[in-house]
C-alpha cells in the first residue's frame, strides 16, 4: 500500500469534497494507494509542498504553476472547476467605481503569491504591478472590515459571504470580476512533480481516478458530501456548507466538463495562465509549454467523467 498525501489549499470543506471522499472512503485502497488530504499551511504554499517532496499532489493552479517560477517541473493533471471563483470587493465609499481607482491602494492577497488574475485584470485596466501595495493576509475578509485594505481577493463560495454577513450588505461594495477584462484564470485543479509522475504512472492513475471518483459521488450525492465535510469542519454551519458545495458543483460543471467530461484538464486553462505572465512581463508566451498532462484524465473509466448533469 502506498501512501499519497493531497496538499489542500485551505482547511478541509466542500470546496474540496471529491478528495475527501477519496479519502474518507477509501476509493483508491483496492488500487494500492491510501489517500490522505493535508490541509494547508501558510508557511508552505501546495506548489512549494510538492516541489519539497512534502506531498505528492497539491491543489492548485495554472497560476500557482507559473508563479513557482519553476513550471517546469510540474504537470497539470485534472481541471474540477472550469472557471474562476475570484472577486475582488471594494468599497464605493472611497470613491474607488474602476479598476484604476485603485493605483496608490492596498490590496489584500493570500500568502504564498496568488494573485496573478489580480495582477492581469489590473494590468489589462491600465495599472502596472507597481501602482499599488499588496498585503499578504490570511483573512481578507477581516483586513477589509478593519480598513487595513481597500480592495482584497476573495472566492464566490466563501469569503464574499462572510464579507456581506459581517457588513450587513454588499451595497458599500463594488465587486471587480476578472473576465469582465478578459483575465479570468482558474484556481484549482491538480497537480504533481513532472518526475513523480513519470516514476509513479500507475499510482498517479489511481489518485486521478479516486479523485475522479470522489467527485462524481459528491456532485451526484449532495447529502453524503456535506455528512462528510459537517464532520471535519463543524465550525461551519451545515446551511454555509450547502451553499459552498452547490457552488463548486455550478463552477464544475460547466465548459469543458460539458464538452469532454468531469476534471477534464483543458489546456486553454493553461495557454491562459502563460498568456498572463507573457502580457504583464511583456515578452510572447511559448506556443507548446507541455505543462498539461491528459493521459491519466483520458484513462480513467468513462462513469467518472461524465459530460452528462
Amino acid at each position: 500500500m502506498k501512501t499519497i498525501r493531497i496538499r489542500l489549499l485551505w482547511h478541509p470543506q466542500p470546496q474540496f469534497a471529491g478528495y475527501l471522499i477519496a479519502e474518507h472512503e477509501g476509493l483508491g485502497l483496492d488500487a494500492g494507494v491510501d489517500i490522505r488530504c493535508v490541509p494547508l499551511d501558510f508557511a508552505k504554499g501546495p506548489i512549494a509542498a510538492v516541489l519539497d517532496g512534502d506531498v505528492s499532489f497539491a491543489v492548485a493552479s495554472p497560476a500557482h504553476m507559473m508563479e513557482s517560477g519553476r513550471a517546469d517541473e510540474l504537470v497539470f493533471l485534472l481541471t474540477i472547476q472550469q472557471a474562476s471563483s475570484l472577486v475582488y470587493p471594494a468599497r464605493r465609499s472611497l470613491g474607488i467605481e474602476r479598476p484604476r481607482d485603485l493605483a496608490g491602494r492596498r490590496l489584500g492577497v493570500w500568502p504564498g503569491r496568488e494573485d496573478l488574475e489580480l495582477t492581469w485584470m489590473l494590468y489589462r485596466a491600465g495599472l502596472a504591478p507597481d501602482d499599488y501595495e499588496r498585503v499578504a493576509v490570511n483573512d481578507t475578509v477581516s483586513a477589509m472590515l478593519d480598513g487595513k485594505v481597500d480592495c482584497a481577493q476573495m472566492t464566490t463560495y466563501h469569503e464574499i459571504h462572510h464579507l456581506e454577513h459581517a457588513a450587513g450588505t454588499l451595497d458599500d461594495f463594488i465587486i471587480f470580476r476578472a473576465a469582465d477584462y478578459g483575465a479570468s484564470l482558474l484556481k484549482d485543479g491538480l497537480v504533481a512533480r513532472r518526475d513523480f509522475v513519470e516514476a509513479n504512472p500507475e499510482a498517479t492513475q489511481s489518485v486521478v481516478n479516486a479523485v475522479l471518483a470522489g467527485w462524481t459521488k459528491a456532485f451526484h450525492d449532495l447529502d453524503a458530501a456535506i455528512s462528510l465535510t459537517v464532520r471535519l469542519r463543524p465550525d461551519m454551519t451545515r446551511l454555509e456548507q450547502e451553499g459552498q458545495l452547490a457552488e463548486i458543483r455550478a463552477l464544475a460543471l460547466a465548459g469543458a466538463t460539458l464538452s469532454e467530461g468531469l476534471g477534464y484538464p483543458d489546456p486553454r486553462h493553461m495557454e491562459q495562465a502563460l498568456r498572463a505572465v507573457a502580457e504583464i512581463e511583456g515578452h510572447a508566451a511559448p506556443a507548446d509549454p507541455d505543462l498539461v498532462d491528459t493521459r491519466f484524465w483520458a484513462a480513467a473509466p468513462e462513469a467518472v467523467r461524465s459530460r452528462v448533469w
